[in-house]
């Protein structure tokens, strides 16, 4: 079940991140993530009402918070990588870092993974890295070199990384509130910097763009959530973070962002390591 929840939850975020990079590229990065994160707030309340909770303690309620805060400057960075270089690029570069922190994290706290898992860990990192290798031109659609992006990309999944960190150590007693929680900071961060810096969040007719993002968000943040509750961190985050199977797929079929013979490989790989890690 963890690793059906984790790879539902790859899925939907490899969706909305790819939403939110065609449309960071026509507006402002920071009014997409904020808007996407708040509507996916106020669609994650009726859902925590109506699953209820046992309990919700501070260290649910911190916990959730800093997940929050962690996801709001992760977005924020990765949109704006986005803006600058390629989908096909940015998503695995991210990915790869976020899911390698949880995963160190994991195994210094103990967590011991059967054989097969680790194999698939280990294959499941190495494809992010492999799908990471964009073929084109050195420099991005934004004129930002590689290595700027690459740089942008890493800072954000090592933001990713921590949000991770941070969602696993709520309680299943909290029910879906964890979400909500998390939704809230990260939507009020990134909804105060859109206002302070930019002047505002968007105009209206941004909204219904995002809102297909904020949907996926949602849906994505819930299985994420039940993923870390019920299975071990680093095969959780180590599924989820194969987001960019979906982001990378859908750019070259949407954008006709081309995909190198050695990208494809990745996500073959990709395939097998969900195999060893879904049966380990």
């Amino acid at each position: 079940m963890t690793a059906l929840l984790a790879l539902s939850s790859a899925i939907f975020i490899g969706g909305s991140d790819f939403l939110g990079g065609v449309i960071a590229r026509r507006t402002s990065a920071v009014r997409v993530g904020a808007l996407a994160q708040l509507i996916s707030f106020v669609l994650s309340v009726p859902a925590a009402i109506a699953v209820g909770a046992i309990r919700i303690t501070w260290a649910d309620a911190g916990w959730s918070a800093a997940s929050g805060v962690a996801v709001a400057l992760g977005l924020g960075i990765f949109y704006a990588a986005m803006r600058r270089g390629l989908i096909s690029l940015v998503a695995p570069t991210a990915a790869v870092t976020s899911a390698g922190v949880p995963v160190a994290y994991a195994l210094a706290r103990g967590e011991r993974p059967s054989g097969a898992a680790l194999v698939g860990i280990a294959l499941a990192l190495s494809a992010l890295a492999v799908v990471a290798v964009a073929p084109g031109h050195a420099d991005a659609p934004g004129g930002t070199s590689t290595t700027v992006v690459v740089g942008m990309s890493t800072a954000a999944g090592v933001l990713f990384g921590a949000f991770f960190i941070c969602f696993s150590r709520t309680s299943g007693d909290a029910g879906l509130w964890p979400v909500v929680l998390s939704r809230a900071a990260s939507a009020g961060i990134l909804a105060t910097i859109a206002v302070v810096a930019l002047g505002g969040l968007a105009a209206r007719s941004l909204v219904r763009y995002v809102t297909p993002m904020g949907v996926l968000e949602t849906v994505a943040g819930v299985a994420l959530l039940l993923a870390l509750q019920r299975g071990p961190l680093a095969i959780a985050s180590v599924l989820a973070s194969l987001y960019p199977v979906t982001t990378v797929l859908l750019a070259a079929g949407v954008l006709r962002e081309r995909l190198s013979r050695v990208q494809l490989s990745g996500v073959a790989l990709a395939l097998v390591a969900v195999v060893l890690v879904s049966t380990a």
